[in-house]
């Protein structure tokens, strides 16, 4: 008898029951989709300092039917809170707003010189973002640089920043890196700094180097190629430096094409790291007066390249001591060979005492130098 039961449970739960039970999920679940008609997306979100605590700008694409290409959308509130200036920014507009596809998220210089410490809490903890959302600081406001951009579509935004973390001159600024770097021991956070030019064209002018949650130096583009060299990873980039050749003075364009660096701690109190850089790379341009058809110059001009970038390499470094802020890692270099190792101690003491060797080698190679 038991096992009829059991067989007429197991009947019972056939296909038609699944079936059922499907139709009735499907039932419940519908009202909770959100079909991407009936919301709004924002692409890019800026925060700056108000008058009532902050100050929030959403950007995002408005599609309709009759315009295909869709229209840039800015809408702007101010509160003590990012969750009041998001509901106030919502009340604005004529569909929800979802900031689940954020893929920017800007501070102005101001706010990111106080500190930004509730946004890292807040927005960027949120498991509705996602990790390769991008993080950056404008020069002056955020809201601003939004809407003085408000020409070119906010995804382009996004784009010049890949560009320039991919094949030019700043490391890749995507959430899940600087939150590591931000919540890390013994390393500070970097983020890319927008301006708009001369020419009213937005550009990515270098990096805001942070410490702890504040903005405490701002790198331009030459110093951010260099930390890219010290940092070690995704070695692409280009910029100019200057030549001299007894009397004669000129500029050259360094393309770095591949490069590796490996960082080394030495010394018996674990005080100086040495830093072994190879480099790939051409020059594509360079003073009319020195001849590249002559192997001596040639070889002169590796032995300036390399004396010039080996000088600009330690200025930057000592830069970072003089400051305070460690974006390269050395605390976190050290203490992996320190076993009482102090995050408060070493920057109050022991930073500024830290030693560097700097042993580079740039080949250059013949595309672009001359036949």
């Amino acid at each position: 008898m038991g096992m009829m039961n059991g067989r007429k449970q197991k009947e019972f739960l056939g296909p038609g029951f699944i079936l059922s039970l499907l139709f009735l999920l499907t039932s419940c679940s519908y009202p909770h989709q959100k079909i991407i008609d009936d919301i709004q997306i924002p692409t890019v979100l800026g925060f700056d300092k108000g008058e009532e605590g902050f100050t929030g700008t959403v950007s995002y694409i408005d599609f309709t039917e009759e315009e295909n290409d869709g229209n840039e959308v800015f809408l702007e509130a101010d509160g003590k809170n990012a969750e009041t200036i998001l509901q106030k920014i919502d009340a604005q507009s004529s569909k929800p707003i979802e900031i689940g596809k954020l893929n920017l998220l800007v501070f102005g210089s101001e706010l990111a010189s106080e500190g930004i410490s509730y946004f890292t809490s807040t927005i960027c903890r949120d498991p509705l973002i996602g990790s390769n959302m991008f993080l950056a600081v404008a020069e002056g406001k955020a809201g601003e640089l939004l809407k003085n951009g408000q020409k070119i579509n906010s995804n382009y935004i996004y784009n010049l920043i890949e560009h320039n973390s991919k094949d030019q001159n700043l490391p890749k600024p995507a959430l899940q890196s600087f939150l590591f770097d931000y919540y890390g021991e013994g390393r500070d956070g970097t983020l890319p700094y927008l301006k708009i030019n001369q020419k009213n064209k937005m550009e990515v002018n270098g990096l805001a180097i942070f410490k702890n949650d504040q903005v405490k130096l701002f790198l331009d583009r030459k110093e951010a190629f260099l930390y890219k060299i010290l940092k070690g990873r995704y070695l692409k980039g280009q910029t100019e430096f200057e030549i001299q050749k007894d009397d004669q003075k000129g500029v050259a364009v360094f393309t770095l094409l591949h490069g590796e660096n490996k960082k080394i701690v030495s010394g018996k109190s674990e005080n100086k790291v040495k830093f072994n850089i190879e480099l790939q790379g051409m020059v594509k341009d360079y003073p009319e007066w020195l001849d590249l058809s002559e192997a001596k110059n040639n070889i002169f001009l590796k032995n300036e390249m390399e004396k010039r970038v080996k000088e600009d390499l330690e200025n930057l470094l000592f830069k970072f001591k003089d400051y305070n802020v460690d974006p390269l890692g050395i605390g976190d270099l050290v203490r992996a060979h320190s076993r009482n190792w102090d995050e408060e101690e070493f920057y109050q003491n022991a930073y500024d005492n830290v030693t560097y060797e700097i042993d580079l080698n740039i080949e250059l190679l013949r595309a672009g130098i001359g036949e």
